[in-house]
């Protein structure tokens, strides 16, 4: 009966002690580019965000990342800015119907795979994007690294078709500008311990 005593607390102390190494860690958002690029029949164009925010949830042993436990990030669909002027603004605003949607959501519902590679890691998640009310599951891959003054940097770009989440792609000059349908989301989220 003892020995199966001592086992017990050995085993106890031995859950406690793996979560104390693991820590999770909340991080909010720092600093962000993110850029949609695309084509048209007359020239490529950009539209950038002004405005996102973010919450994560990162398991860490030490000064290493283990795992994402949650993540969410919010763009603003109201801040983007195209690059060609004011009235790029208003299509890109019509499009998302931003008025009535005006966030753009990425929420986690699973991490597929997260690898030490060198001195960065390799991310691989799927979760629900959500754009002009509609939401999708989607995959997304990521590079991650950790800078000097302990924040986080995770990169990468996922390509999209607009009317998967029913973005009609905008014309102009009486239809005389087409644009097209597939997207690139191109993006760098700076994280930092809350």
């Amino acid at each position: 009966m003892r020995s199966w005593t001592i086992k017990l607390v050995l085993l106890t102390l031995s859950v406690a002690f793996v979560n104390l190494t693991l820590a999770q860690t909340k991080y909010s958002v720092q600093d962000f580019s993110v850029q949609i690029k695309g084509t048209s029949n007359l020239h490529d164009w950009t539209a950038d965000t002004k405005k996102a925010t973010g919450s994560f949830l990162i398991q860490q042993e030490g000064n290493e990342l283990k795992d994402i436990q949650s993540l969410q990030v919010v763009v603003d669909a109201t801040s983007l800015k195209g690059s060609k002027g004011s009235i790029m603004d208003d299509k890109i605003a019509d499009a998302l119907n931003s008025k009535k949607h005006p966030k753009i959501t990425y929420t986690l519902t699973k991490v597929n795979s997260f690898t030490s590679e060198g001195l960065g890691y390799k991310v691989s998640t799927t979760g629900t994007l959500t754009i002009s009310g509609v939401t999708q599951n989607v995959t997304i891959n990521a590079t991650g690294k950790l800078l000097p003054n302990g924040a986080i940097e995770f990169t990468g770009e996922k390509a999209l078709k607009m009317t998967s989440f029913k973005v009609e792609p905008p014309t102009a000059m009486f239809g005389a500008m087409k644009t097209g349908d597939e997207v690139t989301i191109d993006f760098k989220v700076v994280i930092k311990q809350q």
